[in-house]
């Protein structure tokens, strides 16, 4: 059963999930966190039956708040320890998608520049500094690259957008991006580029990168898409396939893993695995969500579980904004971790 493509399963769960919350009383729900799912969250929220305040922090802020006990539930696009709250939570994969590559170079508008793993690393660690360096000429024959120096743009607070991306390049260059993944880029890199910014979330990073002309950076599809000037490299896979960051090539890949390891860890993904059409650079995003006994004691355990629920199976909007939706076992796995909430 593909991630990307299980729509009318969806819709037969979200009418399920729908007629269930009807008979409950509408909740006002504090959350925060991912930014990379913050456009499906705004499209989807209010499918809930419950009024959902969404902040788009990043996900390093949205673990922090909701362990502090100022929100009722979080997103967060890594399943990283909570350390204080022990077995009073879970982290459940509600959405997942591609990271994209996103670039801002006019030399090359209206055409596609292709990537790999070992010259994106290259390029964000500040090996490779140039648009016309011969790493990037050999995999574009084609482009008229100019003779301008890069400015990379990276998310500069503690991201699950950074902590996939990292984690990708340890993954599948571990010799050229040779420290472990990280949801702080600066804690991953191996060496900083000397032409950098960094913006505070995957928003911020897109205007970065649109207002810098040169620039690249790394954000999700939603954030960029359409918005000119912005272009999307095409990067190899293990399959060694060029592809765009899309639904549908996350979803191949995504589709991939089928199990949970843990409530607290998470999809355990392999950026190596080989998948005909699959864009390995791809995420889940979780719901960071209560178990009975957290601090935010006025949390409504069964309006958190409606919202859950919904998020995983009712909402169809994401396709359409770049989101891959969950099915088959994964699904099946997410749902059973939702129903334990409270």
């Amino acid at each position: 059963m593909r991630l990307r493509k299980k729509l009318a399963i969806a819709g037969i769960s979200a009418g399920l999930v729908i007629s269930t919350m009807q008979s409950a009383s509408a909740a006002d729900l504090i959350a925060s966190g991912s930014s990379f799912a913050n456009k499906y969250m705004v499209a989807c929220k209010a499918g809930t039956g419950h009024n959902i305040t969404y902040s788009s922090t990043g996900s390093g802020t949205g673990r922090s708040q909701f362990e502090a006990g100022t929100t009722d539930f979080g997103a967060s696009d890594a399943a990283t320890a909570l350390a204080t709250i022990t077995g009073k939570y879970m982290y459940i994969p509600f959405t997942g998608g591609p990271v994209g590559i996103l670039y801002n170079n006019p030399a090359i508008k209206g055409k596609t520049l292709k990537l790999d793993a070992t010259l994106i690393a290259n390029i964000f660690k500040g090996a490779v500094t140039n648009w016309n360096d011969a790493s990037i000429k050999e995999l574009n024959p084609g482009l008229a690259l100019p003779d301008k120096a890069i400015t990379v743009v990276y998310r500069n607070a503690s991201s699950g957008t950074s902590e996939g991306f990292t984690k990708y390049l340890n993954a599948t260059v571990p010799t050229v991006w040779t420290k472990a993944g990280s949801s702080t880029f600066t804690s991953s890199a191996p060496t900083l580029p000397r032409n950098k910014k960094g913006a505070a979330n995957s928003q911020v990073l897109v205007n970065t990168v649109k207002n810098s002309q040169y620039s690249i950076g790394y954000a999700d599809i939603s954030d960029a898409s359409g918005i000119p000037g912005l272009a999307f490299a095409s990067v190899k896979n293990q399959n060694g396939e060029y592809l765009a960051p899309t639904a549908a090539t996350a979803g191949k890949f995504l589709d991939g893993f089928t199990t949970i390891a843990s409530d607290v860890s998470g999809v355990a993904v392999d950026y190596t695995k080989v998948v005909a059409g699959g864009y390995n650079l791809s995420i889940f995003t979780y719901a960071i969500a209560p178990l009975a006994g957290g601090k935010k004691t006025t949390t409504n355990y069964a309006a958190v579980k409606d919202s859950v629920t919904y998020l995983i199976s009712g909402c169809t909007k994401g396709a359409a904004l770049g989101y891959s939706t969950l099915s088959g076992d994964l699904k099946t796995a997410a749902l059973a971790l939702a129903a334990k909430i409270g």
